[in-house]
C-alpha cells in the first residue's frame, strides 16, 4: 500500500460521519500525499485541482493537526509550489 493511499484515506476518513464535507475533501483523491520532514505534500495533477485543494483546506488542516502528521501543507501542481500554509495545532476546533 501506498503512503498517497494511506494519507488520503486517514484525512477521509476523519469526516467519515459528515457527508457534505466528505464531500469537499473528495478532490484529494485526484492528487498525490506525501509526508517528509514536517510537510505534507499534496501534488495536484493541474491548478484546477490545486484550487479546489486551497479551497478545501481547513478541512485538511483539521485531521493534520490533530494527528500531528505536518506542521506544514504544501500544495504544488507537478512538482512547481503554489502555496505552503503552517497548520496550527493552537487553533483546533474541539
Amino acid at each position: 500500500m501506498n503512503w498517497y493511499s494511506q494519507l488520503t484515506r486517514l484525512i477521509l476518513s476523519f469526516y467519515r460521519e459528515d457527508p457534505i464535507q466528505l464531500e469537499q475533501l473528495q478532490v484529494i483523491k485526484s492528487c498525490r500525499l506525501s509526508r517528509r520532514w514536517g510537510t505534507l505534500r499534496i501534488d495536484c495533477r493541474d491548478m484546477q485541482t490545486a484550487n479546489a485543494v486551497q479551497g478545501a483546506i481547513a478541512l485538511i488542516r483539521e485531521p493534520v493537526a490533530q494527528l500531528r502528521l505536518a506542521q506544514q501543507i504544501s500544495i504544488s501542481v507537478n512538482g512547481v509550489l503554489v502555496r505552503a500554509l503552517p497548520v496550527h495545532p493552537f487553533r483546533l476546533t474541539t
